[in-house]
């Protein structure tokens, strides 16, 4: 029956590729825009999940990460004598202007960090010493922000906020959500740069004692007034949620995605009916000769299932090419092998379902009908 369905469909191998590029454009579709949707709830969390934090703390009724409201000082020192807190460091995430060489202002993100600090400091540092930043004005940009922002080597400075800044280090692969440059630096320029009081910050850090109950410590820093508390995993999935619901990105990709299934499905239905119909005879002399029900339908899924195979191989292929085109705008495609799985399973699904209507024509076909003229 294998054999019988690959000659059926690859007897008109015009329509097998019209068939197997549908399948494939899907299959592209599916895999960026759900990739799409991953690398960008990522780049949402990306500070909290490269964080060595074990909970966060951040003012009461604070919903978005990126737009939280100051704490005060004295919030962090009741954090830091909190039963269970071995070490709490303050944060500051906040926006500025920068100034380019241009003149012209740029809006980037500032993070303000402590000394020495153990549990949020810059990552993947490709240039300079992050040692530094402990200098006043010194900052760290990523490199893939560096013509943005006009950048020229180590050591180049600028203007943030009105206040002098100077590049201390460089990193890779840190970005934020919002598009605005992240840029690192300790917590006093942070405050002058983005003029907020002095003891404002932000967040604040915590490492947990050894033996220490999360829920426990969560619940007792939760009783501070005016504070909320999250374990490290609990904020990050509470800013994705935020970005993907709020703001509707998650139903956007998502529903792109589903037309893609759709497109997919339609031209695939159609192909392989109108297979069908062509080779109806050979199908009615089948069941004549006692072929059973389930031998005929087999020979449609099959060819439904080459289908799938062969357009899942050169829409996985299109879309590792897409990933790479798009990284160079600075767009990230996180195509996970669990997402390669499960688009294979919806492909063939797909496909399955795009056979029933031939598997209905044939299955009513009546085996007498190749006799008549």
């Amino acid at each position: 029956m294998w054999t019988l369905a690959k000659k059926i469909l690859l007897h008109d191998r015009i329509k097998f590729a019209v068939a197997s590029a549908g399948v494939s454009i899907s299959v592209m579709l599916v895999l960026v825009q759900i990739g799409l949707y991953f690398g960008f709830m990522r780049t949402a969390s990306t500070l909290i999940d490269h964080a060595r934090a074990d909970v966060w703390v951040t003012k009461a009724a604070s919903e978005n990460f990126d737009f939280s409201t100051p704490l005060d000082d004295r919030t962090y020192y009741r954090v830091a004598s909190t039963p269970g807190v071995a070490r709490a460091e303050r944060m500051i995430l906040a926006f500025a202007q920068l100034k380019l060489d241009s003149g012209a202002d740029l809006g980037v993100q500032v993070i303000g960090i402590e000394p020495h600090a153990r549990l949020m400091a810059p990552w993947n540092v490709i240039d300079g010493d992050v040692s530094r930043l402990g200098e006043p004005g010194a900052i760290t940009v990523d490199a893939s922000e560096w013509d943005k922002l006009h950048l020229k080597d180590v050591g180049h400075r600028t203007e943030i906020g009105g206040v002098r800044a100077r590049v201390a280090a460089v990193t890779e692969g840190i970005r934020s959500f919002t598009t605005s440059p992240l840029v690192f630096t300790d917590l006093i320029s942070a405050r002058a740069f983005t003029r907020l009081p002095d003891e404002a910050e932000n967040y604040v850090l915590v490492e947990l004692a050894p033996g220490a109950d999360p829920a426990r410590v969560v619940a007792a820093l939760r009783r501070i007034p005016h504070v909320d508390a999250y374990v490290a995993d609990e904020m990050s999935a509470r800013t994705q949620e935020y970005w993907s619901s709020r703001t509707g990105v998650g139903a956007g990709f998502f529903m792109t995605a589903i037309l893609g299934i759709i497109v997919g499905l339609v031209v695939v239905g159609q192909i392989l009916y109108n297979g069908t119909l062509q080779h109806l005879r050979e199908y009615g002399t089948l069941k004549a000769m006692g072929a059973r029900n389930s031998a005929v339908v087999r020979v449609i899924l099959y060819q439904a299932l080459i289908s799938a195979v062969v357009g899942f191989l050169l829409g996985g292929g299109l879309a590792v090419g897409a990933r790479a085109a798009m990284a160079g705008a600075n767009l990230s495609v996180a195509l996970t092998p669990g997402l390669f799985v499960a688009t294979a399973i919806v492909t063939a699904v797909m496909c399955t379902l795009a056979s029933l209507l031939s598997i209905i024509k044939v299955l009513r076909l009546d085996p007498a009908s190749v006799f008549k003229v």
